[in-house]
């Protein structure tokens, strides 16, 4: 069963019980006020009736009293008891004299009496309850007849308005199910309808966005890393095939061998940079941090820099400011900091400048990275954090393209910052920022 026939249902049902309920507190609320009447008009027939009769010569005169009064019974009775005027009946005559009113319940139903005396003898006022929800029934009988034409006009009214409260989602869904089927997420749906349906195509739409983008990124990811992976894989095969050419050169097998080791690196540390993006998107990475000195450790680390440096013929310098303290992941913040200087190597000019600077800004700490290198063009500065994205087209250079992508995701995981500055052709900053605490050398 779909929605609306279970909303039609739901709310007919809801009708029909609103409207017994309604007719149940007014029917007892009519009943109550019918009672109440009753009992008022007992006591009032009794007082105009005993204001009729007339004593003469000693003996009661009834010439203008009526035995039925609107459905109301006026009996006199002696002192014995015995019936001197109205209609005789048996319950209501064997009932002892008492003043005032009172109810007396029999096998008729509720009668409702009420006596008063007089000389010689007491008068008797009766009416039968129960008569009164014949009234009622009979008064609430049309009611009862039109309610199930009530309930079904009800249900076809609610019907048509859930109809119409449905005609924009079903547009809806009829759209997205033609993008489900036709697999093109650059389509959008129609906001031009309701408010709830509007904000309902804007979630789908902005999520049909997020796809979009992700299917574009997941593609791209897909198609350069078959790529990066296909390089070293070719050259290995290449390099195996030469070499068993010339298995009598062993300079020559050698050489190979060296070629194949160094592209087998390569492959191993692509894979190894793609399991931990891989791992970082599932959330499963593990951040260790805690406090310890950013500036010790990145002066450990600028003099191992330091011979990398001499050994691509680049002259690399550092600035490290004493005391900086930070709450982070130490190992990320190595691996961060080490991705971006080797970046910083790819990218330089024969003999070029690197420079690893550690300074203070207002409650940040801020790790630089500064090179005379070849620069990033505007147009490629923001990109250059996506996977596999080079600003070098050819790929010539050795840089997989993951290890900016990789600070990226080290940058989120340790709630700091990453900003890039550069000029085409005139070098490049970046700069990883981080919140600094307020720690002494002495608490190492």
């Amino acid at each position: 069963m779909n929605l609306k026939k279970r909303i039609v249902i739901w709310y007919t049902l809801w009708t029909l019980l609103l409207a017994a309920i309604i007719f149940l507190l007014f029917f007892s609320f009519s009943n109550t006020l019918s009672i109440r009447s009753l009992r008022h008009d007992v006591e009032e027939a009794l007082s105009d009736s005993s204001s009729l009769i007339r004593v003469s010569d000693g003996r009661l005169n009834f010439f203008k009293l009526d035995e039925v009064d609107d459905g109301i019974y006026i009996s006199v009775y002696d002192e014995g008891g015995t019936l001197l005027f109205g209609r005789p009946n048996s319950t209501i005559d064997s009932v002892p004299y008492r003043e005032g009113q009172r109810l007396l319940q029999t096998i008729d139903g509720t009668w409702v009496l009420s006596d008063m005396v007089m000389d010689g003898c007491y008068m008797r006022a009766s009416s039968l309850q129960s008569s009164i929800y014949a009234v009622l029934a009979s008064d609430y009988l049309p009611l009862l007849i039109a309610a199930p034409f009530f309930v079904l006009i009800s249900a076809l009214g609610g019907y048509f308005i859930v109809k119409k409260s449905f005609s924009p989602l079903e547009d809806l869904i009829a759209t997205a199910s033609e993008i489900a089927g036709g697999r093109d997420l650059s389509k959008r749906l129609d906001t031009s309808s309701s408010t709830e349906g509007r904000m309902l195509a804007s979630a789908f739409n902005s999520m049909l966005s997020r796809l979009d983008e992700s299917f574009r990124k997941e593609k791209e990811f897909t198609d350069d890393a078959s790529h990066e992976l296909r390089t070293p894989v070719a050259v290995i095969k290449a390099e195996g095939e030469y070499a068993l050419t010339v298995l009598d050169d062993k300079a020559e097998v050698e050489e190979s061998l060296k070629t194949m080791v160094r592209e087998s690196e390569r492959m191993g540390r692509l894979l190894s940079s793609l399991l931990e993006l891989s791992r970082a998107d599932k959330g499963s990475i593990k951040v260790e941090k805690r406090d310890f000195s950013l500036s010790s450790l990145l002066e450990l680390l600028a003099e191992e820099m330091f011979e990398l440096g001499e050994e691509k013929g680049l002259r690399f310098s550092y600035d490290i400011e004493k005391d900086i303290f930070v709450h982070a992941d130490e190992d990320m913040i190595t691996r961060a900091v080490i991705n971006l200087i080797n970046n910083a190597f790819s990218f330089s000019k024969p003999d070029g400048n690197v420079k690893l600077r550690l300074s203070r800004r207002g409650d940040e700490a801020l790790i630089s990275v500064i090179d005379d290198g070849i620069g990033i063009a505007e147009e490629d500065q923001k990109r250059i954090f996506d996977r596999f994205y080079q600003v070098d087209k050819s790929r010539t250079s050795s840089s997989s393209g993951l290890g900016l992508a990789m600070v990226k995701e080290i940058a989120a995981l340790n709630d700091a910052g990453m900003d890039v500055e550069s000029e085409l052709g005139s070098g490049s900053v970046f700069t990883l920022s981080l919140p600094m605490i307020s720690l002494k050398k002495s608490e190492f």
